[in-house]
């Protein structure tokens, strides 16, 4: 009863704390049997809310056993189907002794229910895939392996894309995989148990692998975002897909992390010298307080989306400061709690989630409340008020985002009339690297179509 009621609300805040919330793929969910779900974990407890929510049926959790503790506690999460693992990193000089996570792993999966695994143990908001530990391999072959006849489990890889994991309104992309059949496993389980777990957490690497942005290394993810900053757009342009916008998205940042990948192998000074050359760019434009989104504009362009920003600013600043007073406490008390409770930015949204879930309805009853007993509003009244609060509370973050946006046409309006020079500069530098850029793409292209013109 406390998991159905809690993710029916969890459900909910979902859809409200993200702008966009798109799931490629769903009907590679089987639709019954035993189900064994992977995903990377990059975002703590937000990451297994969203994985449960695309599942009609309960789903169980492994969890780390540190987050256990109470007797209430431990009741408590039992109720929402945590199962407590033991981990090595956790009791370094205690031996490790997890059958009776094992045994509890078995029997969900034998009543046909689904598990969730997050085989990196660890979360990190990062763009990459860190070492996938043998657990879930040990677990889908032993629980299979154990009956007589196959229990039709299926491994789901389900990769959890976040465009700013800690930041609400933001974009999530979940995109979900075709299933493994463990029983594809099974002789060569029976005939060597410790290759088949490895060979299985093998498949279960790449497939996740391949429903993520992974990145090497902290400095090639980081070139990878400011290539994105500048050539998206342009990749965009020059090629065309049937995927939805976020997919197609995601498909291009794929594409850009290969790219670089390959030439960080095959030709590194290169990909130095490119970097360099971004790093340098966008210091000045941290420096000037700009985007390149709005340096790649003409003058005319900026002149006339100023000049709208100014009207939509103008007339938009009542039903702005309408939304502003009756939304910004429930609004800010989720991150003043998320930055109270802990420093590590992994926990951040799924804190606020939560906080927002309870602030949001509480402020608006006692809102309601007080306009009930203080103003004799009509019920009719009453509900459009009611209705206003949260359409009101979206406006305010739309009016806020296209303030900063008109704030950066003014500053490069300034920079034209004043030093006219600089932004020649800055517009010759940027011209010079998509140019750059443009050739490592054509070079890129030529050489994959060599390559597979050899096979």
């Amino acid at each position: 009863m406390l998991y159905a009621l809690l993710k029916l609300i969890y459900r909910a805040g979902l859809w409200v704390f993200f702008r966009k919330f798109e799931v490629i793929n769903r009907n590679f969910v089987p639709a019954k049997g035993p189900l064994l779900i992977v995903s990377n974990h990059p975002n703590t407890f937000m990451d297994p809310i969203v994985t449960a929510s695309l599942l009609h049926k309960p789903v169980f959790f492994i969890a780390k056993s540190t987050v256990f503790g109470s007797k209430f506690q431990n009741w408590m999460l039992r109720q929402m189907h945590l199962i407590p693992i033991h981990r090595r990193e956790d009791n370094p000089d205690q031996n490790i002794d997890n059958a009776e996570a094992f045994a509890a792993s078995f029997l969900a999966l034998n009543q046909g229910k689904a598990l969730l695994i997050f085989p990196e143990g660890n979360s990190f908001n990062q763009r990459r895939l860190r070492k996938i530990k043998t657990g879930t391999a040990r677990i889908a072959l032993g629980a299979e392996g154990a009956q007589p006849q196959p229990l039709g489990i299926n491994i789901l890889p389900v990769g959890l894309n976040y465009s700013a994991s800690t930041r609400f309104r933001s974009n999530l992309l979940v995109n979900i995989g075709k299933p493994i059949a463990v029983a594809d496993y099974l002789a060569h389980y029976r005939q060597d148990q410790k290759e088949a777990v490895l060979a299985l957490t093998e498949e279960i690497r790449q497939r996740m692998e391949n429903l993520i942005i992974h990145t090497h290394t902290e400095e090639e993810d980081e070139l990878a975002k400011q290539v994105e900053i500048l050539y998206k757009g342009r990749l965009a342009t020059v090629a065309s897909s049937g995927a939805t916008n976020y997919e197609y998205d995601f498909k291009i940042t794929k594409a850009i992390v290969k790219s670089i990948s390959y030439f960080g192998q095959t030709a590194p000074a290169r990909v130095v010298h490119l970097k360099q050359g971004i790093n340098s760019y966008m210091l000045q434009l941290k420096r000037l307080r700009l985007q390149d989104a709005v340096l790649g504009k003409g003058e005319d362009i900026v002149v006339r989306q100023s000049i709208l920003g100014l009207l939509y600013l103008v007339l938009g600043m009542p039903l702005y400061l309408y939304g502003l007073v009756h939304n910004y406490l429930p609004y800010i008390i989720p991150a003043k709690i998320a930055r109270a409770i802990t420093k590590e930015e992994e926990w951040y949204a799924p804190i606020m989630l939560t906080a927002g879930i309870f602030s949001f309805p509480v402020f608006y009853f006692l809102e309601v409340w007080l306009a009930w007993h203080l103003l004799d509003l009509e019920p009719q009244w009453l509900i459009l008020y009611f209705l206003s609060l949260p359409a009101s509370g979206f406006f305010t973050l739309h009016y806020w985002s296209r303030l900063l946006h008109t704030q950066e046409h003014w500053l490069l309006l300034r920079l034209f009339f004043k030093r006219n020079n600089l932004v020649a500069q800055l517009r010759e530098q940027r011209k010079l690297i998509i140019n750059e850029l443009e050739q490592a793409r054509q070079d890129y292209l030529q050489e994959r179509a060599r390559y597979s013109g050899k096979y």
